[in-house]
């Protein structure tokens, strides 16, 4: 890992872009924003401030879903507590970083749309490739694109990311933002699943005529070691930045994140941030060394 460390982040941009992760327990989330300089960020994104507040908190028994005002026009709407607190981590807490270069970004993982639409208004000239597989989630992320009459510039796609293209299964009993690809080796035992079209990196950039990707953010839940790991070099390569969480994985599957970094440095990456917390959950920021 040393090598990795070149590059690092200030400590001052380290606290700016400390990770939290949906999964985060309610305390350490009380936590996170009970610093002061994240309230006053809150309140100056939106005027319902308090009510994610108190959600976080569990306080009263607030409505869902709930829209969420943004300061300067448009609105986001959110169906759960846990949507609650990405919104949360996305506009007050930072949790992601963008670069005023990035003019093409694929939105992996986009959920409801928070982080499109977040990174939308941040650079309106960029243009956005949002993907969600499962059918109700990206439902509602298609509205929170249209509400904010994002959709000329942000293109909302029904696909997933994976090493293969083709489809997979996804469970229906699980929080939006929690759910993942199952494995295909694995049985669902009776459980709700249903059948989402998934797609590779590389046939992703010939179909939507990628010639190169300036920002791949990736937030799959568990599917992200199968994505990068069965990615050539020469497809990595295409692609400047990459800002992606990693997260536990069944031991059988043999992932490390040395392993995933070694191959990523291979590609002519270089770690430039990755934060983790005690479950082994991180985000990383790798950046392609412009020179090679």
């Amino acid at each position: 890992m040393a090598p990795w460390n070149r590059g690092r982040p200030s400590e001052s941009a380290r606290r700016k872009f400390r990770f939290s992760t949906p999964m985060s327990t309610p305390s350490t989330f009380v936590k996170g924003f009970t610093r002061s300089h994240e309230l006053l960020i809150a309140w100056r994104q939106t005027p319902v401030a308090h009510k994610l507040v108190a959600s976080a908190l569990n306080i009263g028994a607030p409505r869902f879903p709930l829209e969420i005002p943004l300061r300067g026009g448009g609105v986001v709407r959110v169906c759960s507590r846990g949507e609650a607190k990405v919104f949360w981590q996305i506009f007050i807490h930072g949790c992601y970083r963008l670069w005023a270069d990035c003019k093409t970004i694929v939105d992996a993982g986009a959920n409801i749309g928070l982080f499109s639409v977040w990174a939308a208004r941040q650079l309106p000239e960029s243009r956005i490739l949002a993907l969600e597989p499962f059918p109700e989630t990206f439902a509602r992320l298609q509205h929170n694109l249209q509400i904010n009459q994002l959709g000329s510039r942000v293109e909302s796609v029904q696909l997933a990311l994976a090493a293969q293209s083709g489809e997979r299964l996804m469970p229906v009993a699980a929080e939006s933002q929690r759910r993942s690809l199952i494995a295909a080796d694995v049985e669902t035992d009776g459980e709700r699943v249903v059948k989402v079209p998934s797609i590779t990196i590389a046939e992703l950039m010939d179909r939507y005529k990628l010639r190169q990707i300036d920002l791949l953010k990736m937030d799959i839940e568990g599917s992200e070691w199968e994505v990068l790991h069965s990615t050539p070099v020469s497809v990595l390569r295409s692609i400047r930045r990459m800002q992606f969480e990693y997260h536990e994985v069944p031991a059988r599957l043999g992932y490390a994140k040395d392993t995933l970094f070694e191959y990523l440095r291979s590609a002519g990456y270089r770690l430039t941030h990755c934060e983790e917390d005690a479950h082994g959950t991180g985000v990383a920021i790798v950046e392609r060394d412009e020179r090679e």
